[in-house]
């Protein structure tokens, strides 16, 4: 039996943990993370223990944790400004790399930004090794088509497209360009699944943005079709988040809800008709874990794509 793949994941205590948890479940060996700190490394190590038989160690030191535990995959979940310098150590190292969207955040601005990010995609190209983004509500169109198809039938063409995702405030106070900055690149993944050439047609665009909130309207085309776009992201304050998105008018909800097991599930629903499926993340992180093992393999969301998508988050950024 060949040996599990061993995992790092840098930035454990808040979405990294979950991001430990599905790399355990579908098989890998976690062998460490990286903290801030001795202290919030010993309570992550606490944290994990509690979600799964986590047997690694916590690392406070980048270079000691691929030093000593020698991963092949490097998870990277810090802050958004730390992304570009891990990512870039990682491969250096020889590490395949996961990354949290965005790509990279640059606090200098958009050419920056950009810079950055186009180094790291070169740089994995250079050494040969996987890099995946993770905007995983790119796993959720398969589900999506088998309702749209049972509903509609097979889809001619795309025509429009409409998100509105809302994620819970917790007490944070955000301007709308932190808030596009976290929920953008996951409508950008699915509109550039379904228009992988497209681009934003300059004239189209009409951006609106408010205290925690971001609507922008905009024209997508590629060589043989145009789609009509309206994208809205916000921070809700109490309640149910809203996850709402579809082309041509027909919009699914998507939630989620715990299976008898435990395991976490997505739920797409369109009126009357309900799919759960696996977790979205569960499924790229999945993916990711096979890509790593199998040299052939593509992520579900590559840093190419995850390049472009920082590009359209930019480009409509910087008309709001």
């Amino acid at each position: 039996m060949e040996r599990p793949l061993r995992v790092a994941i840098a930035g454990a205590s808040g979405i990294g943990k979950h991001h430990a948890k599905w790399f355990h479940r579908v098989g890998a060996q976690v062998v460490g993370f990286l903290g801030r700190s001795r202290e919030s490394a010993a309570a992550t190590e606490c944290a994990l223990g509690d979600i799964f038989p986590f047997a690694g160690r916590g690392y406070w030191d980048l270079d000691q944790l691929l030093t000593e535990e020698a991963p092949e995959v490097v998870d990277v979940c810090l802050p958004n400004e730390a992304h570009f310098d891990c990512v870039k150590y990682a491969f250096e190292r020889g590490c395949h790399v996961l990354c949290e969207k965005p790509l990279v955040w640059h606090s200098d601005g958009a050419e920056q930004t950009l810079m950055q990010a186009r180094a790291l995609v070169d740089l994995a190209q250079q050494t040969d090794l996987h890099f995946g983004v993770c905007t995983q509500y790119a796993a959720s169109l398969p589900y999506y088509w088998q309702l749209y198809e049972e509903a509609r039938g097979l889809l001619a063409t795309v025509e429009s497209f409409y998100a509105e995702m809302e994620t819970l405030a917790r007490g944070r106070r955000r301007s709308a360009a932190e808030v596009w900055i976290d929920m953008a690149p996951h409508p950008l993944s699915m509109l550039l699944a379904w228009m992988p050439d497209g681009v934003v047609e300059p004239e189209s665009l009409q951006v609106m943005s408010g205290s925690g909130e971001v609507r922008a309207c905009f024209s997508f085309a590629d060589a043989m079709d145009s789609c009509r776009c309206e994208i809205i992201v916000r921070d809700l304050h109490a309640g149910q988040p809203l996850r709402r998105f579809g082309v041509n008018g027909f919009l699914v909800d998507c939630a989620g809800r715990s299976a008898p097991d435990g395991t976490y599930c997505s739920v797409l629903s369109a009126g009357e008709s309900e799919l759960v499926g696996e977790d979205f993340m569960s499924l790229l992180i999945a993916r990711f874990t096979e890509a790593a093992m199998q040299p052939n393999l593509a992520p579900l969301v590559s840093g190419e794509v995850g390049l472009r998508n920082l590009e359209l988050q930019l480009q409509i950024l910087q008309n709001a």
